[in-house]
């Protein structure tokens, strides 16, 4: 089941300049369709709020749904206020916060809140120190690549690195941000090798999957799936918040394919979404390689496999096996 992260601020953000993030709450996204919106276009519930105190009603519909914008740190930040009194509550739909920040600069135009695609609330698509990726020198745990280095993609050829980012989260951070927390793919969850070893993989992070479903399904043979989509409680399924974890991005000229302990993943792809969830010192040093990324990023190109939203893969999940690219195309594990 996917979740999404209910922020307590201290007051209502119209009438206050700053508010500050107060506590935070994970639970379960149980609405019927891909969006949080107000009223629900299916008139069902969209998320489980019943272990939120002084939530008032349920989330049919919401008390009242208003955007605003504000930054921490500089850092540019969107939500959307599904509360306005006894208790406030926001879901952040661009920019990342922190229970104890402040978000600054609130008090502006009320502005009804558009329908926000859940697969569009920001988190980080990456994977974490430790992972073995496939390079033409053989495996190399990903946190030891440089710029510069080659990595093999899913075409067989071999493609420079041209950034890496790193984000560290501590147990704590994680205990109020349980979302954030990795997905542990077993190893051969999809097979024999596949993984060779355990994977731990940001919730969003996309591998690439394959499955006769696919092709009848969507008209693909092959498409990205988001971890978290593919969690069944035994072979698949988030971490606890029982350690610090590290989350490392790998950005090519292009997106690619690359091998991580031996199944077929997405490199770090700089769209609107993850890039809200950047830092701005990290946003402007995308932006000094890759100028066209302040254009958007479709600027970018194309993503390299079509890509499934979390509840189409749920639905065919059963059917879902590890991509193989063509013979000769696959790098040795």
């Amino acid at each position: 089941m996917s979740t999404i992260v209910i922020y307590e601020i201290d007051s209502d953000p119209l009438s206050n300049t700053d508010v500050q993030v107060l506590n935070s709450f994970t639970v379960d996204v149980v609405d019927d369709d891909d969006f949080l919106e107000d009223p629900d276009g299916n008139n069902t519930l969209q998320l489980d709020v019943s272990a939120i105190p002084g939530f008032i009603g349920d989330s049919t519909n919401f008390q009242t749904f208003e955007t605003y914008s504000g930054d921490v740190g500089g850092a540019p930040v969107t939500f959307t206020l599904i509360q306005f009194s006894n208790p406030q509550y926001i879901i952040v739909t661009s920019g990342t916060v922190a229970v104890g920040e402040t978000i600054a600069n609130t008090n502006n135009t009320i502005v009804t809140a558009p329908p926000t695609d859940y697969s569009d609330i920001p988190t980080f698509v990456c994977f974490t120190a430790g992972s073995r990726i496939a390079t033409p020198q053989g495996q190399r745990r990903i946190e030891t690549l440089v710029p510069g280095d080659d990595v093999t993609v899913g075409d067989g050829r071999s493609r420079q690195v041209r950034w890496i980012g790193r984000r560290s989260l501590s147990q704590a951070e994680l205990r109020r941000n349980r979302h954030l927390c990795p997905i542990r793919i077993c190893a051969d969850a999809f097979g024999p090798g596949r993984p060779l070893r355990d994977l731990l993989v940001s919730p969003q992070h996309r591998l690439a999957v394959s499955g006769s479903q696919l092709e009848l399904c969507f008209g693909n043979p092959a498409m990205l799936a988001p971890a978290k989509s593919l969690v069944d409680g035994e072979q698949i399924y988030q971490e606890g918040a029982d350690r610090n974890v590290e989350y490392i991005h790998i950005l090519f000229d292009q997106h690619e394919l690359v091998n991580v302990e031996g199944i077929w993943s997405e490199s770090f792809f700089p769209g609107a979404c993850s890039m809200d969830a950047m830092s701005e010192d990290v946003r402007r040093e995308l932006y000094e390689l890759f100028p066209d990324l302040r254009i958007g990023g479709h600027a970018f190109g194309a993503v390299a496999l079509p890509t499934l939203k979390p509840y189409e893969a749920k639905l065919v999940r059963q059917n879902l096996n590890a991509f193989v690219p063509h013979a000769g195309q696959q790098p040795a594990t």
